[in-house]
């Protein structure tokens, strides 16, 4: 990124792009938010029917068109000039002139340029001709700081197969931002080709570093996680600001621990940043480092790391605030950010949730089944796996939708909702880095089946391990595997048939041996998805917004289950969601079997299961802990002898125990579990 920052600098400094310019811009390349953070929609593509609140203000049009004129809904100024109307052109200029007639062409050129009507804003060179390709506006906020969004959706341009890009007019401000949103990869990055700018008459305009041809720097995320902006500012740029662009803390930490924060100050200003002082406070008490013989150039960043850790004695949150100080800073509105560490009673057990999309029709998707299978095998117990079905006929409508917003095709997935739009064959990779994250909560979790009315009760219990304050929220899916269907909608699409593809193996099939598609009879589906229970974005409601350390809190799910379901091969997963940023911070699952052939009883630090029950060859032993710790298995048979006995350390959540059935005669044994001074013990017949 700095290289790219550097090349910005040479190409402003050493071209003349402006003259007389009542505008100036800031890059925010790789922001990573949209400006102002009023818009969190998600990228969608439009073409089949617009997300709610958006209006379509021009359809896509095989020559160059305007659009009607379209209304402001606040007052706005324009290099310094009321202005109430606006119209958008095909090609990717918007302007204020709404009786200019003449169409700017595809082909685009640095401004200023006889072709654009003065009074303009150009994301200029995207061209709208296919039929999902759509202009859309949709105002957010509250007055007075609205910001009113025209999207160009789907468009394409150089050889970029779709594009999403924006124009943003801010209320009070009356800023300008062009936003990055989202696109269709690699090519968009380096034959993308474009005009950012604005151009106000022939003496009077500014052109974004490399126009006409500015390229994309977003990906196909469906988020503003990948989003970078251009802001335009009227007035002349100060010789000195600086921004504090970003800062960063271990938000979860086992007390006695340490935090170190770390940042990214900005130098908006037009001469080079030598020095400046960063400052955090914590607890009333200010800590302060200088920095020194810098050579920031305008525009670019630099990454700083405070040399005083933060000290977390107690389980309680510690509020951080961080400021840069900068003499003769023109602006200090954008000096300061604050963040937020919560301390932490015990280190809570952390797994990792992996929601794969996929789908029958989908001809690469027996590549998600292979690695999630593999995943699950590998890490039993910590990667917790769902699959996400999408068109056919195991997809449930609500999940599909959620995990959509995060991936940009299929097989692809997310891990803990921090890692999208990931490929199976990195699931491994981001499972590993996401093991090591600290959460904020055991989670336990019971789930019990009503055969008579076909009512699944699933209670996730969240052991919170320091004081936590804001917008928390617990979350139940229920998952079935060994899924079969006998329509042509369980037929699996096959891009690995003969072979040609490459040899693919695992989720019981040889995939390249395999014809296209694969029948449904030979298809067995696991990990389906057929519920969220709580919405994509988590139960709202379900837990409050104090939650204190060591203690408990729960919430019950009721699920229906269609019939047709395999109850026996059903479980539910739970998890805590972070309701500001969507991420999930910790998921575990429950029993395999919400059928009444599991008989479950309790105690109060741990839950028992045992199944099959009968058993021949082997019997599982599930034990859902509330904490970690020690607990004596014991295997008795009818005249009280103990057959077998075992002593485990278990963490908190799912621990599975197989128990040596096959050794056994038959007959009825009693399985009994000793834990902190409790017992619990369930029959077990042998046969």
């Amino acid at each position: 990124m700095t290289k790219l920052y550097k090349l910005c600098l040479a190409l402003v400094l050493l071209l003349s792009v402006q003259a007389n310019a009542q505008y100036y811009y800031i890059p925010n390349i790789g922001a990573g938010t949209n400006p102002g953070g009023l818009n969190t929609d998600a990228e969608y593509p439009l073409g089949g029917g617009l997300p709610s609140g958006w209006q379509n203000i021009r359809a896509a049009s095989a020559t160059p068109a305007w659009s009607v004129a379209q209304t402001i809904p606040f007052t706005f100024n324009f290099n310094n000039t009321p202005v109430t109307q606006y119209k958008v052109s095909t090609t990717g200029v918007l302007t204020f002139d709404v009786a200019a007639v003449t169409v700017p062409p595809v082909a685009n050129t640095a401004l200023p340029s006889t072709s654009v009507p003065n009074s303009s804003i150009c994301i200029w060179g995207v061209n709208g001709t296919g039929s999902n390709d759509y202009v859309v506006k949709k105002t957010f906020g509250t007055a007075p700081n609205r910001q009113h969004w025209i999207c160009y959706s789907s468009y394409t341009a150089g050889s970029c197969a779709f594009t999403y890009w924006s124009i943003v007019l801010e209320e009070t401000s009356n800023k300008i931002y062009i936003v990055d949103q989202r696109n269709s990869g690699a090519s968009c990055q380096t034959n993308f080709g474009v005009t950012v700018g604005i151009q106000v008459d022939a003496t009077n305009y500014v052109n974004v570093s490399g126009s006409p041809n500015v390229n994309c720097t977003s990906v196909s995320d469906f988020t503003p996680a990948d989003n970078s902006y251009y802001e335009f500012v009227y007035g002349t740029q100060p010789a000195v600001q600086t921004k504090m662009k970003s800062i960063a803390v271990t938000k979860f930490v086992v007390v006695p621990g340490t935090s170190n924060l770390t940042g990214v100050i900005q130098n908006l200003g037009a001469s080079p940043l030598t020095a400046a002082d960063i400052t955090y406070r914590v607890n009333g008490t200010d800590y302060t480092t200088s920095l020194s013989g810098l050579n920031v150039a305008p525009y670019a960043t630099y990454n700083f790391s405070h040399p005083t850790t933060i000290n977390v004695s107690s389980p309680v949150p510690y509020n951080v605030k961080a400021w840069v100080t900068t003499a003769g800073d023109a602006n200090n509105a954008d000096d300061t950010l604050t963040a937020a560490i919560s301390g932490l009673a015990f280190l809570p057990t952390k797994r990792v949730l992996i929601e794969e999309g996929t789908g029958t029709w989908c001809q690469w998707c027996p590549r998600g089944a292979v690695y999630t299978e593999q995943i699950d095998t590998v890490y039993p117990g910590t990667a917790i796996v769902v699959a996400v079905h999408n068109a056919d006929p195991m997809a449930d409508p609500a999940y599909d939708a959620g995990l959509g917003t995060l991936i940009g095709g299929y097989p692809s997935g997310a891990v803990d909702r921090k890692d999208v739009d990931i490929d199976p064959t990195g699931f491994e990779a981001s499972y590993l880095n996401r093991i090591n994250d600290v959460p904020p909560a055991d989670l336990g979790l019971t789930a019990n089946y009503d055969a008579a009315t076909g009512l699944a009760t699933v209670t996730v219990t969240a052991v919170i391990a320091g004081e936590l304050t804001g917008d928390y929220r617990l979350n139940a899916v229920m998952v079935e595997d060994d899924v079969t269907g006998t329509t042509s909608g369980y037929n699996q699409a096959n891009a690995y048939s003969g072979g040609a593809a490459g040899a693919l193996s695992g989720a019981g099939h040889d995939w390249h041996l395999e014809p296209d598609p694969v029948p449904a009879a030979s298809m067995h589906y696991d990990f389906v998805g057929r519920s969220i229970l709580g919405g994509f974005e988590g139960q709202i409601g379900s837990l409050p917004t104090t939650l204190n350390a060591n203690n408990s809190y729960s919430y019950s799910f009721a699920y229906s289950v269609p019939s047709g379901y395999d109850v026996s091969q059903m479980r539910a997963i739970g998890m805590i969601i972070d309701g500001a940023t969507g991420h999930v911070l910790n998921a575990n699952r429950g029993f395999y079997g919400i059928t009444t052939k599991v008989k479950t009883v309790s105690a109060p630090d741990f839950t028992m299961g045992l199944f099959p029950n009968p058993a021949s060859d082997f019997a599982q032993l599930e034990l859902n802990l509330v904490r970690g710790g020690s607990f004596t298995v014991e295997v008795i048979n009818v005249i009280g002898q103990t057959v077998h006995r075992q002593q485990i350390t278990g963490s908190n959540g799912m621990n599975v125990i197989t128990l040596p059935v096959s050794q056994l005669n038959d007959g009825v044994y009693m399985v009994r579990v000793s834990m902190n001074g409790s017992q619990l013990t369930q029959r077990l017949i042998v046969k």
